[in-house]
């Protein structure tokens, strides 16, 4: 029975990715064991997003741990426990007490016991969602799991540290790029000390292995020191990568992009200052004209031309689908923008609108099946066909659409100022030289937080 609720659950994950990204990008993922036990500890950006995204793209059943106070949320408590989760407690969700906390000995002992088992467990380290563009402080109950379950004969256990990065994680059809780490193995502890292993109750080797992880996952995760320089870096490598490729339309692959900015932030000082303050002064000469670089790029308007004509030869081929799923979509697709129409934290705003989407389009195609349907030959077939491939048709064709106006806009405003595109091209020729010179100069020595024996450069081609 878990078996097949392991399969379902990764097939909601993989359809609701499918939905929600326009692409998904995995490297690494030949360091997560097949089988043995392992502990899965990823970085926590996206709220809710983070277990979908780990359950559609790991190849093999997991646990996760989740705060106690999300099974009391009604629509999320069967989800929750059809997929498996453990309910943790966290000391300031019991009034400050600590009330609550004798209920992980609960929690420590069906992880313990999965893992000795064979089984993979994740797990958010950090302890909360986060907006941050660096790591919060990184908590010790991954290497508690961890020692305790080795202790009681989980050999082989694995620590796969396991970056989520999103491109923007509040708005769907974005990409996201799964960056798996070096695993750390705590056989090698073994070995040092066969007689007696520590547990989770020695201190010092939590505190050792707790820095370690935080070490390897701020490698996976990309550490950077704010959002500013996270946006700006992330602009510069873009700008650079689109040069390099030669396509000015095109968009640059979102590993390459996340690897170039990590790079980009290991540069000396100095360096990476002129990067920033580059990318910035650009950025802020491309929102006041209202223009994207995708439009600056010479080559633009022919490329966009090129793209136009197969691209409405696909969009009108499509048109009668994509009429029919929006038709047939239309309740949960108001109700995902109302809810992303309301002011709140990127990574509630990305959790509350992923949750809305997840529960109401198959609540509508349910209500398609049993309402609409259910007097035809094969009612499943036709739910299937107007709801999911018709709605799929209508992302694609709207998203199109939505681009190519934009694009079309942005041409039209260079074209009608007069030295604004020798402007612009000049900044974004002068922004490609800085990266430049930070690419082929060394790198700074990584802090503490990246450590020296992290997931690997980012900058090298997976």
């Amino acid at each position: 029975m878990r078996r097949l609720a392991d399969r379902l659950v990764r097939l909601i994950a993989k359809a609701a990715t499918l939905g929600w990204f326009r692409a998904v990008e995995v490297t690494g993922l030949e360091r997560i064991p097949r089988t043995g036990p392992a502990l899965l500890v990823a970085n926590h950006h996206g709220g809710f997003v983070d277990p979908a995204l780990l359950v559609a793209t790991v190849p093999r059943p997991v646990r996760f741990l989740a705060m106690a106070s999300l099974f009391r949320i009604v629509p999320l408590r069967p989800l929750l426990a059809f997929a498996g989760a453990i309910p943790v407690h966290r000391a300031r969700d019991a009034n400050g007490a600590g009330a609550g906390l004798p209920g992980n000995l609960d929690a420590f002992d069906a992880s313990f016991a999965h893992l000795r088992d064979g089984g993979a467990i994740g797990i958010f380290p950090e302890g909360e969602a986060s907006d941050e563009a660096h790591l919060l402080p990184i908590r010790t109950g991954a290497a508690r799991i961890a020692l305790g379950a080795h202790s009681r004969g989980a050999m082989g256990l694995r620590i796969v540290p396991v970056g989520l990065i999103y491109e923007d994680k509040q708005r769907a059809r974005s990409r996201a790029y799964v960056r798996v780490g070096d695993p750390i193995e705590l056989d090698s502890d073994l070995a040092k000390n066969p007689s007696v292993p520590p547990d989770e109750t020695d201190r010092d080797a939590v505190a050792s292995l707790t820095s370690t992880i935080e070490a390897r996952l701020a490698d996976a995760a990309l550490d950077f020191q704010s959002a500013e320089q996270r946006s700006a870096l992330r602009l510069a490598a873009n700008v650079a990568l689109r040069w390099e490729h030669r396509d000015p339309r095109g968009r640059p692959p979102v590993g390459e992009v996340e690897r170039l900015a990590d790079r980009l932030s290991e540069a000396p000082a100095s360096e990476e200052e002129s990067v920033r303050a580059a990318a910035i002064e650009y950025r802020e000469t491309l929102a006041g004209a209202g223009v994207s670089d995708a439009v600056v790029a010479p080559g633009a308007g022919e490329a966009l031309l090129r793209r136009s004509r197969l691209g409405w030869l696909l969009t009108l081929a499509l048109a009668p689908l994509a009429a029919i799923g929006l038709v047939a979509n239309a309740v949960p697709v108001v109700a995902v923008f109302a809810v992303g129409r309301r002011p709140m934290p990127p990574v509630t705003h990305a959790t509350a609108k992923f949750l809305t989407a997840i529960v109401l389009f198959p609540a509508n195609w349910a209500l398609l099946r049993w309402f609409v349907f259910d007097a035809t030959s094969h009612p499943w077939l036709l739910t299937l066909a107007l709801g999911p491939v018709c709605g799929l048709a209508a992302l694609w064709c709207v998203g199109r659409a939505i681009r190519a106006r934009r694009a079309r806009l942005g041409l039209r405003r260079l074209a009608a100022a007069s030295g604004l595109v020798e402007d612009l091209r000049a900044r974004r020729a002068h922004l490609v030289d800085t990266v430049r010179a930070a690419r082929s100069g060394p790198t700074r020595e990584t802090d503490d937080r990246r450590g020296k024996h992290g997931a690997g450069s980012l900058d090298q081609q997976p």
